[in-house]
């Protein structure tokens, strides 16, 4: 009853003396090793003596040792849960502490890479943390082996749940994504020192494996989750200046050099020269996936606005529909071509520019399709290959419904009315959450989150039946509207709107 009472350190010695006593208890006796005690229980005393009282009852003391033994053990068993629930607790309260103290000053490396102490001041505890649990415990002990488990698996659980809040600015993401980095780096160096300096069992080393690869594989994953998360601030000062202009009738008419999405291959080269002193390579072709991603959803989502603001019904939102898919066939080789210029340096984003820019060219091939075939049944094939994107039968509606308002408005209720009938063969071909396999956890980067909040934000009367269900309405990952904003934004617009000028 007085266990919760204990220190941690008084809670060590005990669950120390405790092995100490039985083993030295079994040494001297090894019969009693396995032995169980007759009936026996704390408030009865055993017959020693037999009935002359000159000589021992050896059945009798070996019985009341074994009994002391297992109550000893007994004893041992509830201190060990008593320490590993203050451990728990003590970990995630330094943790806490860590992590929500005053805001860190950011520092470079030698070649430039951004860091902060993040790393530094949660590793010095925990070394400090696991060496005293050592040093209070026999060699062999296997409640070590269990604590730093414990200690590992809330190091996780901390990391998950404040690494967000430390993201501000692209500064602040680029510093994150190298202490993520160097963390996953200093767990295996951290557990190799503690194995040279311990005895463990066979069991307890390959657990303590499996702990220590599965945290380096989540830190690792985390840094690359904020360097992707850069993108929300490469992309804040493009959706400032060109965001309202892009599909205007100043873009069809009068910018005849795709000077807007020349501005955004020229922003987001402006901002990589910046991360490629900021992060190590690896993470920086993380990036360049990222932004490849984040520029098709941007123009897709440019698209999608321009189609919402449209209310004529007879009427195409452009003045010329040819000029206009002409404009963005031109825009999608200027994207396309900025990234390809780096696909020599890294051969895997051609995967990402193929997989991603496909979407770009469906949209404009719709649209296409729409304004030169009497019949929207020409649109099957494309309905088949965006619902791949969505694997949700309304949004893959909606979408197509508004590429074709977008050039035939008369005729967006027969296209829509079409993905109704497809619904049976499109749920077989891409059944609900099949979307997610291999998509993005970065808030941003999914063209299906972003679509949806565009369609539950949304307040333009469509033809037919038009019902969105709560559920439908789920928390979007897309939504970066809370991250804050990158001071330096229109001074890098502005400084590129003049030399395109």
């Amino acid at each position: 009853h007085n266990l919760p009472d204990l220190s941690s350190t008084q809670l060590l010695d005990l669950i120390a003396w405790v092995e100490f006593f039985c083993k030295t208890f079994e040494d001297a006796y090894p019969c009693i090793a396995e032995k169980k005690p007759g009936k026996m229980s704390a408030e009865s005393r055993p017959e020693l003596l037999n009935g002359d009282g000159r000589e021992i009852n050896a059945d009798e003391a070996m019985d009341g040792l074994a009994f002391a033994k297992n109550m000893l053990w007994e004893v041992h068993r509830l201190a060990k849960e008593e320490f590993l629930v203050k451990t728990r607790t003590q970990t995630d309260s330094w943790l806490d502490n860590i992590y929500g103290g005053s805001e860190r000053t950011r520092s470079e490396t030698t070649d430039g890479k951004l860091i902060t102490s993040l790393c530094e001041e949660i590793f010095a505890f925990v070394n400090v943390h696991l060496r005293t649990i050592r040093d209070h415990l026999p060699p062999k002990s296997e409640i070590f082996a269990v604590a730093v488990c414990i200690v590992l698996s809330r190091m996780q659980a901390k990391q998950l749940a404040h690494r967000d809040d430390i993201f501000h600015d692209l500064e602040t993401c680029c510093a994150a994504a190298n202490d993520f980095n160097r963390m996953s780096e200093h767990i295996e160096e951290m557990m190799s020192g503690i194995k040279e300096e311990s005895e463990f069992s066979e069991s307890d080393e390959y657990m303590l494996d499996e702990a220590c690869l599965e945290l380096m594989s989540f830190y690792s994953s985390h840094a690359v989750y904020a360097a992707q998360s850069v993108h929300v601030y490469v992309f804040e000062p493009i959706r400032e200046s060109i965001a309202d202009e892009l599909f205007s009738p100043e873009w069809e008419d009068n910018l005849t050099h795709n000077e807007l999405s020349t501005m955004v291959v020229k922003t987001i080269e402006d901002f990589r020269c910046d991360l490629e002193i900021y992060l190590p390579d690896f993470l920086l072709k993380k990036v360049l996936d990222a932004l490849v991603v984040a520029s098709v959803i941007f123009y897709v989502q440019c698209l999608l606005k321009k189609s919402e603001k449209h209310t004529l019904k007879t009427v195409s939102c452009f003045n010329d529909c040819t000029k206009a898919l002409s404009r963005m066939q031109a825009d999608i080789k200027v994207m396309r071509n900025y990234f390809e210029g780096h696909v020599e340096e890294m051969p895997a984003l051609k995967r990402t520019i193929q997989r991603e820019f496909e979407v770009l060219t469906i949209v404009r091939e719709c649209m296409s399709v729409a304004l030169t075939c009497d019949t929207v049944n020409e649109a099957t094939n494309f309905i088949y290959v965006l619902h791949k994107r969505f694997s949700e039968v309304e949004l893959t509606k909606q979408f197509i419904g508004d590429l074709w308002h977008l050039v035939v408005p008369s005729q967006e209720r027969q296209v829509r009315l079409l993905v109704e009938s497809m619904e049976t063969e499109l749920k077989a071909l891409a059944p609900p959450g099949s979307e997610m396999q291999g998509q993005s956890l970065v808030p941003g980067l999914r063209l299906d989150e972003t679509v949806r909040k565009l369609y539950s934000q949304s307040k333009r009367r469509r033809p037919g039946k038009l019902y969105v269900s709560i559920n439908q309405r789920r928390r979007f990952s897309a939504d970066s509207s809370n991250l804050p904003p990158r001071n330096s934004s229109p001074r890098r617009m502005s400084a590129l709107r003049n030399s395109l000028v």
